[in-house]
């Protein structure tokens, strides 16, 4: 991308990308949110100042979407983003359908700065280390001795063209099989809640929960996953005591991986993959030292690189077809809801997203309190789980699209019947 007065600048959607113009609904609208709160007020006149000196720097977001008749594509929005009051809602809809729709929000109020990002952009990756990036502009134009450091991006500074590439491309491998079709997995039922999106947090010591991962010896992803997993494996045995019984007997948990950590790359775009752990109801009653155990052992496997070039192979093979590239797009979006019901929404009954630590240097820290994450709405999940850490403090955020909280109820009580402290807010960030 290059100049501001370039009114041509445009980019393809990445891979990850192409999949949600298709499948865009108020019921799935592909956002999440990332957010910091200071020890501070924020001022808003340089918050406003930093973003658009951060702006000229990642240009790949200052974009809207377009539509072409074979593809969609970003076109380079001639304005800057506006600082907005942070609503109550926990997240905002970024229409993909409204004619020049910037694909990111920022949202202010009191001490919390928070971005809410169209998953078109990117990932929780790449949004993580942009609201960093803005934080220390923010705190140096507020007079604060912060640095960007290594992973951060300085305005004024070059745009590497490797930030805005399609990762997934040069690691396609025509010769690889393609990852298998999932089984329909079980889905948590309930009634809508009323006002469409409701969150609940819970905050925890991340060195008490990492001595409890390493207590079962598993990572703290994968405990996470399992505590999860045993949440909606209840659920679940509560309706099969019931008069209607549930039809899929597989609970699988969709588990996003940064894949920058398997084939290094600064793309602030998405690159991403999944596994996809799981237990089978038929098979066992399942304790939890069941479910850990199934739990780390199948994301080992699944997270080697081979594997996860199965799912390359399928995606990027499947955007290269000879017959997909001829095909309009309105066929194009057809087909690819088509996809997302029966290998995306049918076949996980959750998921859990884990950032790992909120990227800001050691001179901010002083001056950030908490990082927050906060996933999108999934009809047909119901439930998700969101996790960031910054310092000690653990933030898991679960969302809802229904009225029963037996799913977050059942997780934070694991935890606690782990000896681990938490505390529960209902507000967000």
């Amino acid at each position: 991308m290059s100049e501001r007065t370039d009114e041509q600048d445009w980019l393809r959607l990445d891979n990850a990308a192409k999949i949600y113009p298709a499948t865009h609904s108020d019921a799935a609208p592909a956002v999440f949110r990332v957010s910091v709160t200071l020890h501070e007020a924020i001022r808003i006149g340089d918050l406003q100042k930093a973003l658009e000196s951060l702006i000229d720097r990642v240009p790949y977001y200052q974009v809207h979407l377009k539509r072409g008749f074979f593809w969609y594509y970003l076109q380079r929005h001639t304005e800057y983003p506006k600082i907005q009051p942070l609503p109550e809602e926990p997240l905002s809809r970024i229409s993909l359908h409204q004619n020049e729709e910037q694909l990111l929000r920022v949202y202010a109020r009191e001490r919390t700065v928070a971005v809410d990002f169209s998953h078109v952009l990117t990932d929780g990756y790449g949004a993580m280390r942009f609201l960093g990036s803005l934080i220390v502009e923010y705190l140096r134009r507020i007079g604060k001795p912060v640095a960007p450091g290594p992973l951060l991006m300085e305005p004024g500074t070059p745009v590497p063209p490797e930030e805005y590439e399609d990762t997934f491309q040069q690691h396609y491998n025509a010769e690889a099989p393609k990852a298998p079709d999932l089984q329909p997995a079980y889905h948590v039922g309930g009634i809508p809640f009323i006002r469409g999106y409701r969150t609940v947090t819970g905050r925890v010591s991340v060195a008490d929960a990492l001595s409890t991962s390493k207590r079962y010896g598993v990572t703290l992803t994968e405990y996470i996953v399992a505590a999860y997993m045993l949440s909606v494996k209840q659920v679940y045995d509560q309706q099969e005591s019931g008069v209607i019984k549930p039809r899929n007997k597989i609970i699988r948990i969709e588990v996003p991986v940064n894949m920058r950590r398997i084939h290094p790359s600064v793309t602030m775009r998405n690159f991403s993959l999944f596994v996809s752990p799981e237990i089978d109801l038929r098979l066992s009653t399942w304790t939890f030292d069941e479910i850990i155990r199934r739990v780390h052992h199948e994301m080992n496997i699944q997270l080697e690189p081979n594997e996860l070039a199965r799912q390359i192979s399928r995606n990027v093979g499947g955007e290269r077809s000879a017959l997909i590239k001829i095909i309009p797009r309105a066929l194009k979006d057809a087909y690819l809801g088509y996809l997302r019901r029966t290998i995306g929404d049918r076949s996980y009954s959750g998921v859990v997203s884990n950032l790992g630590r909120f990227i800001l240097p050691e001179e901010a820290k002083p001056y950030v309190e908490t990082a927050g994450f906060v996933l999108g709405p999934n009809a047909a999940y119901k439930t998700c789980c969101a996790v960031v850490s910054y310092g000690d403090a653990l933030s898991i955020t679960f969302g809802s699209v229904i009225q029963n909280r037996a799913v977050e109820r059942g997780f934070f009580r694991k935890l606690a019947d782990d000896g681990i402290d938490i505390v529960i807010s209902e507000q967000t960030p």
